[in-house]
């Protein structure tokens, strides 16, 4: 099978051991795990994880007897459930920022004392997030879900000065990241990779904070703030996603 279809489906939210076997029964059928395992060369102590998370990411059906047999949902149905389970995370995102972001914002425009600039361009984002390393004394926490080599390869000398100045990085990444960029971020500091990430940004110090979103068109856009409340949200719901990333690719 080749390698874009693999990747569009990692893109809809399967790990590499749960597209290897859901490919392996569209090739092959109805499979036992032991077949499973042995076809999509999945460990077998891992099999059953991967095929019960298929079963309830609605890619496959199981008839259980002795031994169980596994069935692949047609790709149709399997990308609708995964289509209705991104739209159903997604909406809760917008509530959760409709909720808490949104007042702090309108908090900020009555403030002097705090600045929320919108940014557009690469350039001029990765201007902004270049200030925010200089200035990082204690933390950084950055969230990319994706980078390009070349790019992270410009920031590598900026980010590698942290290291001198002790401060804390954490990196938390989409799965799938060019392994040179993922060896770099760990020579800085620690590296977690998540399934499925929307947008991503960077907090420095607890006290600055940059949002990245892509528009329609594609086009990345940022907000940057220094207000604490909406640094410090961000934080928060940077940790809890970190507690549940992984930290191996």
């Amino acid at each position: 099978m080749s390698e874009k279809i693999k990747a569009l489906l990692r893109k809809v939210g399967l790990t590499d051991y749960e597209v290897n076997a859901y490919l392996a029964l569209l090739e092959k059928g109805a499979l036992t795990a032991k077949q499973i395992s042995y076809g999509a060369q999945i460990p077998f102590s891992k099999v059953y994880q991967v095929l019960n998370s298929l079963e309830k990411k609605g890619w496959v059906e199981v008839v259980r007897k002795r031994p169980s047999k596994y069935f692949p949902k047609s790709p149709e149905a399997a990308l609708k459930a995964a289509k209705a389970a991104m739209e159903s995370e997604w909406m809760q995102i917008e509530k959760v920022v409709a909720d808490e972001l949104v007042p702090l914002y309108e908090k900020v425009k009555s403030k002097e004392k705090y600045d929320i600039w919108i940014l557009r361009g690469l350039s001029n984002i990765a201007s902004k997030f270049k200030e925010m390393v200089k200035k990082c004394q204690e933390e950084l926490l950055v969230a990319f879900p994706s980078i390009k080599e070349e790019l992270i390869m410009d920031f590598f000398p900026l980010l590698q000065s942290l290291i001198s100045e002790k401060a804390e990085v954490h990196f938390m990444v989409s799965k799938g990241l060019n392994e040179n960029v993922y060896k770099a971020f760990s020579r800085i500091g620690e590296v977690r990779l998540r399934d499925k990430m929307f947008g991503g940004g960077a907090i420095s110090d607890g006290v600055e904070v940059l949002l990245l979103f892509s528009d329609e068109k594609g086009e990345i856009t940022a907000i940057w703030s220094d207000h604490p409340g909406l640094a410090g949200l961000a934080k928060d719901y940077f940790n809890y996603l970190w507690k549940e990333s992984k930290g191996e690719p």
